[in-house]
Formats: structure tokens, sequence, C-alpha cells
């Protein structure tokens, strides 16, 4: 994120309202005299100034601080127990930010597995600071002991980091997210997830918190790390919310390290969850590899045409759907002329930045729906549906002139190409062949229009070329 010096203030005026209004929200939501049951704030904060690190400056540091001063001082705070638990608050964010805005952006934004353990780390190091910082300068401001306050700020900082964090930083960017919302999922999923969390509602007991895990393992697997971070903060802050109200009838002894019930659930939660969301970045960055692998695969990396077998595959399928749908069909086979010699006389590199420049030519001309694809070296081939043979001489001429016309430059005098066409045009679905006899007839064209002269437009059946 970049800001403009002009927008740098109303950015800025953002982080502090923004600041402002989560925090009145939580000291309202919470129950009167005594910590807040969830307290989103500083993981939302955290996750804003790992997101926008620009805004992470010494400036956006003391309106975080001021904005949550100023909101616990509107709801009505006495002022000095307003700064010093404002400041614990404050040591929460600071530390997630230092532990986690160094990560490489993989990890950061939790699209590996050793990004959420890093994740996991910092939000216990967060937790620890925040629990020790509370014990040492809020201490006269709880009744409870030392013991106790530092695990009930520890348990509900580390629970609600892992909750909500992972929500933040594998968030799509809006434009992304418009480009790919549009994408069905499957539902089947979902509704076990719902299902078994509210069985484990009705059941209730401690080991009822483990009863959604499953479910969210086979989110997990179908499922991008955003949208299972979604429904993990949902799942947990459900169960945290039931068993602070014993509707899960979740009962634990005091002890004497003053482990409350619901200190003991969240972190069970929060590092039951955990699991899934590392399965669910280990599953993306799998299905993320397999679409490289197959885009590799299916394209050549030098041209962007389509690999041999790539197009061999998808022109056969679409021959056989316009042999079905009655639609005529044009193959046409391309060959650079003298390009032997021109990698002789100028270089490979040179002779690469032809064959670039040339397929970006021809796939400007071709429209929605055609086929180009490289045979191998400077032979190319295209299929084109729904293209009559007589329109099928235009569109090849057309190419051939393009490529005429193209100027290759690459560190040294401007280098003129052509290229020979052989083409086969069927109107008839009954007589288009299967692709191996096309592109010998096209083969056999191409073949003529090179004997004959090249950089000219040879049909498979013409008496003459096309010039």
């Amino acid at each position: 994120m970049v800001f403009s010096a002009r927008s740098r203030l109303w950015v800025y005026l953002a982080l502090f309202s923004l600041t402002l209004v989560l925090t009145a929200a939580g000291i309202l939501a919470r129950p009167s005299a005594t910590l807040s049951l969830f307290w989103p704030v500083n993981a939302v904060l955290a996750g804003l100034l790992l997101r926008h690190r620009r805004l992470a400056s010494p400036v956006g540091w003391c309106l975080v601080y001021l904005g949550m001063v100023l909101a616990d001082l509107a709801c009505g705070s006495a002022w000095q127990p307003t700064l010093w638990f404002n400041l614990c608050n404050l040591s929460v964010i600071l530390t997630l930010w230092l532990l986690m805005a160094r990560l490489p952006r993989s990890d950061r934004r939790l699209r590996t597995p050793h990004g959420v353990l890093c994740l996991l780390g910092a939000s216990a190091a967060a937790a620890v600071v925040a629990a020790s910082l509370a014990c040492l300068v809020a201490a006269p401001w709880f009744e409870e002991s030392v013991r106790a306050t530092w695990l009930a700020w520890f348990s509900e900082q580390f629970s609600t980091s892992v909750l909500v964090l992972p929500v933040l930083l594998s968030a799509p960017s809006p434009r992304s997210l418009l480009r790919n919302g549009g994408q069905p999922i499957g539902a089947a999923p979902l509704l076990v997830l719902l299902g078994s969390l509210g069985l484990g509602l009705a059941v209730g007991g401690p080991g009822a918190i483990a009863f959604p895990i499953a479910a969210l393992v086979w989110c997990a697997l179908n499922y991008s790390p955003f949208l299972l971070s979604l429904l993990a903060l949902g799942v947990g802050s459900t169960l945290i919310v039931a068993v602070a109200h014993n509707v899960m009838h979740f009962s634990l002894p005091q002890s004497e390290t003053a482990v409350t019930a619901l200190m003991s659930a969240r972190l069970g939660i929060a590092m039951l969850v955990l699991g899934p969301v590392v399965v669910a970045c280990v599953s993306h960055a799998n299905r993320q590899l397999l679409r490289r692998l197959e885009h590799q695969a299916a394209i050549d990396h030098l041209t962007g045409a389509l690999s041999r077998s790539a197009f061999t595959h998808q022109a056969s399928a679409l021959l056989d759907s316009c042999r079905q749908a009655g639609l005529p069909l044009t193959l046409m086979m391309l060959d650079i002329d003298h390009f032997k010699a021109i990698n002789d006389r100028h270089g490979h590199a040179v002779g690469d930045q032809v064959l670039r420049q040339f397929a970006h030519t021809v796939q400007e001309q071709l429209g929605p729906g055609a086929l180009f694809g490289r045979l191998g070296g400077e032979e190319f081939a295209i299929v084109v549906p729904n293209v009559a043979p007589q329109a099928a001489s235009f569109l090849a001429e057309r190419l051939r002139r393009a490529i005429e016309e193209l100027t290759v430059h690459e560190h040294g005098p401007a280098l003129r190409i052509s290229v020979s066409i052989g083409l086969v045009g069927r109107s008839a679905p009954s007589t288009v062949g299967d692709l191996d006899a096309l592109l010998a007839q096209a083969d056999q064209a191409l073949y003529r229009a090179k004997a004959q002269g090249r950089n000219r437009v040879v049909h498979c059946h013409a008496q003459r070329e096309v010039v």
C-alpha cells in the first residue's frame, strides 16, 4: 500500500476511527466488572497493520493507542486503569507485528504450514507479554490472584489471536475476491460442520468441543484457507461463548493453579481449530502446485501457445464437438520462413524473440474459441471452429500479412520475417476427418507453400495459392 501525501491524513483518520469503534464495541459487549469474553480488537488491528505495514509508523501506533484510550474513557472507565489496560492491549499488537512482519510474504499470508506455526508462536508470545504486563501494572484493579490474572489474560489473548488473525492474514484482495467470488463451493462439508457443531452443543461436556474438528478437516481439504479460517473463527467463538454460559455443561473444578473451565476451553479450542488451518494451507499449496504443473504442461513457456500434447487433446475434442453440432472448421499449419538461417546468423536469443513476437502477433489476430499450439521448433498449428473454407482463406491471409508487417528488434538491426501457411477447411461435418488426417492434409499444403516460394497461403485442395 503506497499513500500519497494528500491521502495519508485520511488513511490515518480511518485507522483511528476503526480503533475507536472496535474498542468501544468490545467494551460495551463485555460483562460488567470483568474481562471481556472475546476481545478481537487486538488481533484485528494486528492483522490490519501486518497487511498494510506502512500504517505501522510512529504516528499509526500513537493513533491506535489514543483510539483505545478515548473509547475506554467514553464508556465510563477511570483514566488510570484505562491507560494501563490499553498499554497491555497495545503490547499484544506490537508483539504480533514485530514477530510476523519480517516473515516472507507467503508465510505472513499463511500460504504455507510454516506460516501457521509462526502465527502460533507469535500469538503465544504476545499473550505472554500482555499477561505479564497486566500482572505488573494492572494488578491493583483485579480482585483475583496474580496467577489467575495471568492465566485469564493469556488464555483470552492467545485464543483470540489464533482464531481471528488467520482470517485477516489469509483474506484475498478485493480484486481477487471479485474475480473468483463466483466459483461454486461444495455444500456438504459445511452442512456436516454445522451438524457436528449442533451435536456438540446438544451433548455437552468437555469432549464435545472436539466434535466439529473432523468436519473442519473435511472443509480444509475442500475450501480455501480464508474460508476455512472464517469457519474456524465461527466454530471457535461459538464454543467459547457456549462454555462461558454453561450451555455445554463444561464443568471443571477450580484448581490450585486457578485454571477455570473457560480458560481451559479457550486454550483447548484454539489449539484444536489450528490443526484444520494447517491442513487448509497444505491443501491449498498442493492445489496451487498442481495448477502450476498443469499450466506448464499445457502452455509452451517461450511463446505462450498450447504445447503439442495440449493442442492435440483440445483440438480433438473441438473436432468432435464441431462434427456433432454440424459446424464448419478450419485447420492451419504455420512455419516461419528461413528460421534456421535466423538462428545461425543472429543467434538463438534473437530466434527466441522472433518466436515470442510471432506467437503474440498470431494470438492478437485470432478470435475467442480458436486453438493455437506450437508443434515444435518454428512450426505452429491453429484450429478455428465455425469458419467456412472461404472465410478461412481470408483469415489465413490476414495472419500472413500481419507477420509480414512485423518488425523484430533484439539488440541489433530490425529484422523482418514471413510465414508459410497450409490450410484445410471443411464446411460439412461429415467430411471432417480425425485430427491426424487434417494435420497431414495441412502439412501437405504447407509443403507446397514452401516449394512455391514461401510467404504465402495454400489450401490443401486449391490448384493455386492464395497470395
